[in-house]
């Protein structure tokens, strides 16, 4: 239920982080953007006009050139003053105007009678002549009158009868500028057809020319207002970016606009780009939220999954050997290492108390089994030992009897002295269930046992044999207990040899255990005593043994947490030589057991 939330919230994490993307994305179109492609057209449109404004002013310039290089002409001075028609048809050729792409030269003296008048229409390609009367009152004429005096250039826009005139005028001045001004040479370029192709060519946009009434026409009042306030002013539709710069006469009134009609395609470009580009960064959001989704199932919700499956199995503690699996190096990885690490502490703490448990119920069973044997050992002794002193008063009483009472009497006392034996076996039975357990060293503990058993002569001329890494060997135990089972099985071996041959006993270490190894040179065990070789009463001496040693020892060892087992393959001794003989083993936890009372 967990890792289905978590998925839920990282899908609606993802789906929000999308919606907030395309919002935001939105606003910053709506905010930024738009207000950001209204600015670029403005800025369009302004250098637009500033490039219309500069070809303008150019063909000034142009015409400002042409009409001082006359005007400064020597022979130009002097023929103002006696006009010569010699002059005029070397100097001033017909085809002068038309390949300057000019539409009026006029040559002025003095007194303002005109001198020299040549009007030319690039348009129609045809020779004209513009109404200079000065009784016409003609916009042109009129300029003319205002700038005469000055001696200086003078550009000024006119209105003619074929259209709106740029015009410039220069003072006719010797070369070397001495003397007085002898007149004016006035040139001028009509805003006709060819000129608006040539400022098309210019600024590579559809151009127009329009006239005061054709301009009011095209533009609304606002708009109209707008383009007197500023002279220059743009609209647009759904193809063009339409903007116009209007020029004014001398007298400050609008003489002519010029159109442009810029093709929006561009800026459609990079609209469309622009929300392309917004687009493809929202697909790429959602793919990188994809991305995001698989990595972090797959690198943690899946891991987490299998986590929470495996850690419902072993909930209820019944399987502990289940562990989860670790790659990577990554916290994931570690929490995993963790759970392993706990799983195997409470598999192997589960397991040391299912031994306790068993050990609880096998102390319980040899408690009993020993308050029996106890109670049994101690009911026995009383009429035992009646028996004895009965027997002991009856040798007394017959001293020197002979036949078969001399032959039963020591008979009896033998069999009453293995019983006694045999209640003292039951009777340490039943001190095992008291032992406490402490630290020890199990080596000597071995030597305890060996250095009691030489001193005692319990094992007459029987050579033990010791072997194996030494050094301390700890070990939690009962070492009396301990003792006990060692003694035993060095005691069962020297008896089985009657007294002699060798009992090799070595330690070796395997992993966290102990394994003692005890193997003697004697004929070792009947197939029949193997069968039962740790039950009680089970012996192979016949009447010397009770069949309780082993029995007892086997206890001890699991109280202690181990087990004896018997190996029947042959060994090595000391001498090299290879004999058959008991082999048993002593398997001891080295720091497993527990506190007994």
């Amino acid at each position: 239920m967990i890792v289905m939330t978590l998925k839920k919230k990282l899908v609606f994490f993802i789906l929000g982080l999308s919606l907030a993307s395309a919002l935001i994305f939105l606003l910053i179109d709506h905010l930024t953007l738009s207000r950001a492609r209204g600015k670029q057209k403005a800025v369009f449109a302004e250098k637009v006009v500033s490039r219309v404004t500069q070809i303008v002013e150019n063909e000034k310039k142009r015409i400002a050139t042409l009409c001082y290089d006359w005007a400064v002409w020597d022979a130009m001075y002097d023929y103002v003053q006696s006009p010569s028609a010699d002059f005029e048809a070397e100097s001033l050729p017909r085809n002068v105007v038309p390949e300057s792409d000019l539409s009026l030269v006029l040559i002025l003296d003095k007194s303002m009678r005109i001198v020299f008048h040549l009007g030319y229409d690039q348009e129609s390609r045809r020779f004209i002549q513009f109404r200079l009367d000065p009784e016409a009152r003609a916009s042109l004429w009129t300029v003319l009158q205002r700038s005469f005096p000055r001696p200086q250039l003078e550009s000024f826009i006119s209105e003619t009868e074929f259209g709106p005139l740029l015009t410039v005028s220069a003072p006719i001045l010797h070369s070397d500028g001495k003397g007085p001004m002898n007149g004016r040479v006035v040139m001028g370029r009509l805003a006709d057809r060819s000129f608006r192709q040539r400022v098309g060519a210019a600024i590579q946009e559809k151009a127009s020319l329009l006239s005061v009434t054709e301009l009011r026409s095209a533009l609304a009042p606002g708009e109209w207002r707008a383009l007197l306030a500023t002279d220059s002013f743009y609209s647009e539709d759904r193809e063009f970016l339409r903007i116009y710069r209007m020029f004014r006469n001398m007298a400050g009134q609008t003489a002519f606009a010029i159109r442009v009609d810029a093709d929006k395609t561009l800026f459609d470009l990079q609209e469309k780009a622009l929300r392309s580009f917004l687009a493809a960064i929202l697909v790429c959001t959602i793919l990188l939220g994809l991305i995001f989704y698989g990595f972090i199932d797959r690198m943690l919700l899946r891991r987490l999954t299998d986590i929470s499956r495996k850690a419902k199995h072993v909930s209820s503690l019944a399987d502990l050997s289940v562990r989860i699996h670790e790659d990577g190096r990554d916290e994931i990885s570690q929490l995993a290492h963790d759970i392993n690490t706990m799983l195997e502490r409470l598999e192997n703490a589960n397991r040391r108390h299912q031994e306790m448990e068993h050990r609880l119920v096998l102390n319980e069973k040899l408690a009993a089994t020993g308050r029996l044997a106890a109670n049994i050992a101690h009911e026995v002794n009383n009429p035992l030992f009646a028996i004895a002193n009965s027997i002991a008063v009856i040798k007394g009483q017959l001293k020197d009897a002979g036949g078969d009472i001399g032959e039963v009497l020591p008979l009896a006392e033998r069999e009453i002295a293995r019983v006694r034996k045999i209640t003292r076996k039951l009777l340490d039975y039943g001190k095992v269930n008291l032992e406490t357990f402490r630290e020890s060293d199990i080596e000597a503990i071995l030597e305890t046992a060996g250095d009691v058993l030489a001193l005692s002569g319990q094992i007459g001329q029987t050579v033990i044999i010791r072997s194996g890494p030494e050094g301390e060997k700890p070990i939690l135990c009962n070492p009396d207990s301990l003792q006990q089972v060692f003694m035993n099985l060095i005691i069962n071996a020297s008896e089985a040899m009657a007294g002699g041959g060798e009992v090799a006993v070595r330690i070796e270490q395997r992993g966290d255990a102990y394994d003692i190894h005890f193997q003697d040179t004697g004929p070792g065990f009947s197939a029949e005593v193997r069968k039962r070789i740790f039950e009680p009463f089970n012996s192979c001496k016949d009447a010397k043994g009770a069949g309780l040693g082993l029995y007892i020892s086997y206890h001890i060892i699991k109280r202690h947490g181990g087990g004896i087992t018997l190996d029947e393959a042959d060994a090595t001794l000391s001498e090299g030589a290879s004999r058959a003989g008991a082999h048993l083993v002593v398997t001891l936890p080295r720091r497993e057991g527990g506190n007994n009372a």
